[in-house]
């Protein structure tokens, strides 16, 4: 008799994946857009637009793979 797997710590983590891809892709859109840092990001320059599209790339990238593990899970 075989055990049926839980499906909820793998949901969760799914849900942490998707928010992670959120926050990345969050951060990244507000490094590039915003015009006052209040000296917490980097001086507007090639290293804050270069790190912000750092961002964007890796949270693509983390939401793509999101979607996949999604699409195993159905």
């Amino acid at each position: 008799m075989r055990r049926q797997q839980s499906t909820g710590p793998a949901r969760l983590m799914l849900y942490v994946a998707v928010l992670a891809s959120l926050a990345y892709l969050g951060g990244g859109i507000a490094l590039i857009v915003s015009s006052q840092s209040f000296n917490v990001f980097p001086e507007p320059g090639l290293l804050r637009y270069s790190m912000g599209i750092l961002l964007l790339i890796y949270g693509g990238f983390r939401a793509y793979r999101a979607y996949q593990r999604f699409g195993e899970d159905s």
